[in-house]
């Protein structure tokens, strides 16, 4: 391999990428659709821009989803239009929010906002 071709490579998979958002750990119950394909699963960490999940279903990269997401028993489901798989590791892996509804973006604003709070402490 080329000394070029090597550090080519070393800036490509030595880059660390900032998350836009901080993630706040959940527990919340989710299905996932994609043509035929209905998975059920937990979404074990969430963001304005993303989500960890856990999922009943082998997943690949670049695939995209529908997401209901159960933030509260007593109020219907959140629904996320589109979302992409961006990486797997067995049952696990993320999404990234693709494309959402203003209320829908709404109601994950709140409840990331009042969950910051609760983890600080605050009332």
């Amino acid at each position: 391999m080329k000394a070029s071709t090597r550090a080519q490579v070393r800036k490509t998979t030595n880059r660390f990428i900032m998350r836009p958002y901080r993630r706040i750990p959940t527990w919340y119950f989710y299905y996932y659709m994609s043509g035929d394909l209905v998975g059920k699963g937990v979404v074990t960490n969430l963001s304005y821009s993303g989500m960890r999940v856990l999922g009943d279903h082998a997943m690949r990269p670049g695939t995209d989803l529908t997401v209901r997401l159960t933030l509260e028993e007593d109020k219907p489901p959140l629904e996320i239009e589109r979302v992409t798989v961006q990486w797997v590791k067995e049952a696990e892996f993320g999404l990234k929010i693709v494309k959402i509804s203003p209320s829908a973006a709404t109601r994950i604003a709140h409840l990331l906002a009042f969950q910051a709070r609760a983890h600080r402490g605050e009332s």
